[in-house]
């Protein structure tokens, strides 16, 4: 279902823009994109303390913490062109690790954020996705924000982005490229405190329309 109300959206010109709900959301999203894009391709930047990855949840293929592995074992998206910023904390574990290296994914962790500055790191993540594709998707976990200023998710990890940050990541990726689609997930509503985590996932939107706008105007 949410496959084809995603592509009936991007069929009729508009860029989808996907409120979650979990991770597991941007499986069936994404690959609507790049299906109405073909024969354009589309590189993905995903922000996320995990890189929601795993073969499987409890014998399940489907769940919030294997999406980007099905979207690329469904070749939706070459694995170059996967790429992620902000991990951090106990997971993925070193099988994980391993496939995703087999595909060629890229990832940039939250210490290279810290070392490198947001800028330099953003850039990269733009270039690494564009290695070949057309389009991007941007897909942002709401955890990959530290749970002192996002504290309304399912899996918080200390020692994260600042909000401020993502917002202005926003913009530099929505400002700088073609926009496929973009979804933003892992709100949870009974663990946020005075909807401050709500409040932000707004402003995400809100950023990116905003950027969407001016490159237009």
């Amino acid at each position: 279902m949410i496959h084809e109300k995603v592509r009936r959206v991007a069929r009729g010109g508009a860029i989808p823009v996907v409120l979650g709900g979990d991770h597991s959301i941007t499986f069936p999203s994404a690959a609507a994109v790049a299906r109405v894009q073909d024969p354009r391709t589309i590189g993905i930047v995903h922000f996320d303390a995990h890189a929601d990855a795993g073969a499987d949840q409890w014998g399940s293929l489907i769940g919030h913490g294997e999406p980007m592995r099905r979207l690329i074992e469904e070749g939706w998206v070459a694995g170059a062109n996967f790429v992620q910023v902000g991990l951090r904390g106990y997971w993925p574990d070193k099988d994980t690790f391993a496939w995703m290296r087999e595909q060629g994914f890229r990832w940039h962790t939250q210490v290279e954020l810290e070392e490198r500055g947001l800028d330099a790191v953003v850039d990269d993540a733009i270039a690494e996705a564009l290695d070949g594709p057309d389009l991007i998707y941007l897909s942002i976990d709401i955890d990959v924000v530290d749970p002192g200023m996002a504290p309304g998710t399912g899996t918080p990890e200390s020692g994260g982005m600042l909000a401020r940050e993502l917002l202005r990541a926003i913009r530099r990726i929505v400002g700088g490229v073609e926009l496929a689609g973009m979804d933003i997930v892992e709100v949870s509503p009974p663990y946020d405190h005075a909807e401050v985590t709500s409040m932000l996932a707004l402003r995400c939107v809100m950023e990116a329309i905003s950027a969407l706008a001016r490159k237009k105007g």
